[in-house]
Formats: C-alpha cells, structure tokens, sequence
C-alpha cells in the first residue's frame, strides 16, 4: 500500500457531490432535496457492489472490510471460523451492526466501505481494508494504531460523511430548522438548548448519529462563534447543555 494516493478534503467534496448528481438522476430524484441518502442502494446499483453480513472473526472490533478479491477475511459460521474469499469490491459488515440501535453506525460503516472502494477505482489501486471500532479498553501498539488512524481511513471517513451529510441537504435542513445557514456557538456558553435539540431532530432525520453530524458541521464551516451578547438580542436564552 505504499504507492497508494489519497484525495483532498475539496477533491473529496467534489468527487462526492458529483456522484451523487449522476446518482439522484437515475433515481429521478435531480431536483429533489432528499430528506436522507439511501446509502444502502447508492452502494449497491451506482456503485455496483455486494453487501454481505456476517460475523467477521478478523479482530472483535472489526464492522467492515472491502474485498480485493485477494485478501481472505475470517468470519464465524456456526461457532467455527473461517477464511472466506471475496470478490472485489464486495463489502462485508459484521453483523452486529443490524442489531437494535446501530442503523447509524451501520450506514456510516457502509459508507466508509464504499470510501474505499471508489478511491480504488479512481487511482487504480488493488487493496483491501479493515474497518476496526476504537476500544478504549483494548491495547493498541504501534502498529495497529498506525493502522487504524492512517490518513486512508480518515479518507474514509470523509467520504462517508460526504455521502451521508451532501452540502446541500445540510444546508436545506438548517435553513427549515434553524432559520439560518449556520449553527450559532456562543462564546464562553455553546449552543443553545433550543438549537441542540433541532440539531439532533436533524440528525435523526438524515439518519446520522448527533457525533458524526457535529463533525460534519465543523467540516463543512457551519459553526459560528458569536458574543453571548448576540444571544439576548436574537432569540430567547436557553440553558445550555453539552451534546
């Protein structure tokens, strides 16, 4: 994986939104402000790939890899493990993720899977990956945190967002609930209760959790800090607490 290229933030924007143009025309959907990314299809009819679930043996904090048609993945069938071959560009999601609670989690996996795959089709590189979950209680040595916080899984994980959380449709949600282009962070006070609460309602409806939407909002220069003062005079002081 040496020779392996990675994108900017604005080339990852860019490569996304113009993907996901070509995908809301086959879906009839052009000029449509959707309410959520159907990340499941995207993947499956735009990108053409497979999307299998199984219990992946690989560490026990592995949700997800990308097959290059090489790499073997271990997986738990019947309590016994294995070594399965994939094809390429097949994603395989443990399958914890369908569990009760983890759609989120399980969609924004999906996303980073597909992150992969397109950056692979764009530079022409064969590679498979891993998508492991940070266990605070587990112990990282050089390598394997090396391998989990690498600048391709940040990658990633932008592309995820970027699929997920499009420009536009933050934008869109916003403007309804927030009556503005941006989130107000008031300074030495943070949001305001009123606008936390939207902002989760948002984030239910895009089908994110409330973490990875805040991020997006940094990522994508949507927070404002203003003076407290701005706060009496634009809107009714809520207490403020912690998302």
């Amino acid at each position: 994986m040496k020779n392996i290229k990675y994108m900017s933030n604005d080339e990852i924007e860019l490569t996304c939104a113009q993907m996901l143009d070509q995908y809301m025309d086959r879906i009839g959907a052009k000029s449509k402000i959707l309410p959520s990314i159907d990340i499941d299809d995207f993947v499956m009819n735009y990108l053409g790939c497979t999307v299998v679930y199984e219990c992946i043996a690989a560490r026990s904090n592995c949700l997800g890899f990308a097959s290059d048609g090489i790499t073997k993945l271990a997986v738990s069938r019947n309590g016994r493990r294995r070594e399965v071959l994939y094809d390429r560009d097949v994603i395989v999601l443990d399958k914890y993720l369908q569990t009760h609670g983890n759609e989120s989690k399980r969609r924004f996996v999906l996303g980073h899977e597909a992150g992969h795959i397109i950056t692979n089709r764009i530079y022409g590189n064969t590679a498979a990956y891993y998508n492991h979950a940070f266990d605070n209680e587990a112990s990282y040595n050089q390598q394997l945190l090396l391998g989990e916080l690498n600048i391709y899984e940040t990658q990633a994980d932008r592309i995820s967002a970027s699929l997920l959380m499009p420009k536009p449709i933050v934008l869109k949600y916003l403007e309804t609930y927030l009556n503005d282009n941006k989130v107000i962070r008031y300074e030495n006070y943070g949001i305001s209760k009123y606008d936390q609460s939207m902002l989760l309602r948002i984030a239910n409806e895009m089908k994110v959790s409330i973490t990875a939407f805040m991020i997006r909002l940094k990522e994508l220069d949507l927070i404002e800090s203003k003076p407290l003062s701005f706060l009496a005079e634009s809107k009714e002081v809520f207490p403020y607490e912690p998302l």
